[in-house]
């Protein structure tokens, strides 16, 4: 069933009526009152790492060093400064500076109960800024509507997903219909832009990949939220860490234990806003399940999605962009010899389309100063350069602006990324080889 008015549709575009928060404190009729609710405990004992005073400065010292020798204009944080806040059967909840890593191991359902124990208090604190302040106090949106057509698409998970949420159900708190709820929050914004750059444009050869994600401004209120999930089945599927929220099960930004990374942005410019809600469309598979580009081109093919969505995907070597409407499928190979840009418009000359007019959310021009970047930097692409190109202000000849809300630089090469949260946490560099963990 084609359908374009559905709440997929209001809960992406009630970001754009932007308000000012004014109604924290209500009691909101049918939801249970949870705005009220301190967030939920667990009367079982959880270990902490806590340092003692000497370790306390002896941290603080190497920061500091940190930030005396750094050429950077940005503080830098690393895995060095990896703490452990708490531990749950498998599961492990650090934090680098104010940015959260949760590393989950065993079977889906058993990294949904440590995901769901772990961070049941932003669980819940998440829920309330979102679902109870945002889409239902502010835009009025029905909580039984929510809460129906959230358990319809439930019933559609594949049923790794369905594990993982089912097993945070047992442990955070909040019922499986608000997780459900809580999952479809949208992530995926109208202005996003990647850059992905290897081969002579690097400094080495090596891939390098860069990636905005720009929202409304009510989206600053969700910012603290974002988090790296590290997921570690023990059923053979592939390691992989995603770059999200609490509870959310769409991998928009992310990558494997095979080095395969894999970014989403919205395609609805060039492939219109329907919706079929009969699909199941979790692109987040295929980082579980592919171990190198050529099964994974072979798993999006073989695929219809729900939703207009350009998906740009990167190994090592190089980068693909396939620009999938709801009604077909094109994949566009690199703007240069070792170059890819892409934004929230579809380029690949085959589907006939002409430039939307007025350029929206300027999809069109941040293309363009991205491509230009590129060959402004050609031959000298790693990650401190990348992260220059990704804080190059759209005034300035970039794709960032006080819209920016997120950005991530990785090498799939190396297993690394880079995470920026613009006002909360500066650009952070975590090792994911740390963080994955193998079979014997």
């Amino acid at each position: 069933m084609i359908v374009s008015s559905n709440l997929h549709s209001q809960l992406s575009y009630a970001l754009l009526r932007i308000q000012k928060r004014g109604s924290e404190g209500l009691q909101h009729e049918g939801c249970f009152s949870i705005i009220h609710q301190k967030p939920y405990e667990l009367k079982t004992k959880q270990e902490f790492v806590i340092l003692d005073p000497a370790a306390r400065l002896s941290a603080l010292l190497i920061i500091i060093c940190l930030l005396v020798v750094s050429c950077s204009t940005h503080a830098e944080e690393d895995n060095a400064s990896l703490i452990l806040l708490s531990q749950f059967e498998e599961g492990k909840l650090y934090k680098i500076d104010s940015l959260l890593i949760v590393q989950l191991s065993g079977s889906y359902r058993d990294m949904g109960r440590q995901e769901g124990y772990l961070l049941r208090n932003q669980i819940h604190e998440f829920y309330n800024e979102s679902v109870i302040n945002y889409f239902i106090l502010e835009n009025n949106l029905s909580y039984k509507q929510l809460v129906a057509e959230s358990m319809d698409e439930f019933s559609l998970y594949p049923k790794r997903f369905e594990d993982i949420i089912s097993g945070i159900a047992e442990t955070s708190g909040m019922s499986l219909e608000n997780l459900t709820i809580l999952s479809r929050v949208p992530y995926i914004a109208p202005n996003c832009s990647a850059i992905f750059a290897w081969g002579n444009y690097s400094l080495d050869g090596s891939m390098v990949v860069g990636r905005n994600i720009d929202f409304y401004s009510v989206a600053n209120d969700f910012l603290n939220y974002t988090i790296i999930v590290v997921y570690n089945p023990t059923d053979g599927s592939h390691s992989l860490a995603t770059v999200c929220r609490p509870a959310q099960l769409q991998i928009h930004t992310g990558m494997n234990d095979q080095g395969l990374f894999l970014e989403a942005n919205d395609g609805s410019l060039s492939g219109g806003n329907i919706y079929y809600p009969d699909r199941s469309a979790y692109i987040g598979s295929f980082l579980f399940d592919c171990s190198n580009l050529r099964q994974l081109d072979a798993a999006v093919i073989s695929s219809r999605i729900n939703w207009a969505t350009i998906l740009n995907v990167a190994d090592e070597n190089t980068s693909v962009s396939y620009e999938w409407a709801t009604f077909d499928l094109k994949r566009r190979m690199p703007d240069r010899d070792g170059l890819l840009v892409s934004t929230n418009h579809f380029v690949n000359p085959e589907w006939g389309f002409a430039l939307p007019r007025g350029d929206p959310n300027h999809t069109a021009l941040r293309y363009s100063n991205l491509l230009s970047l590129g060959e402004k930097y050609k031959g000298r692409f790693d990650p401190k350069t990348m992260m220059k190109v990704l804080d190059t202000a759209l005034e300035s000849g970039g794709a960032s602006g006080p819209y920016t809300r997120l950005q991530v630089v990785a090498v799939p090469s190396e297993q690394e990324m880079w995470i920026k949260i613009p006002k909360y946490q500066n650009w952070t560099r975590v090792d994911l080889k740390g963080l994955f963990q193998f079979p014997n």
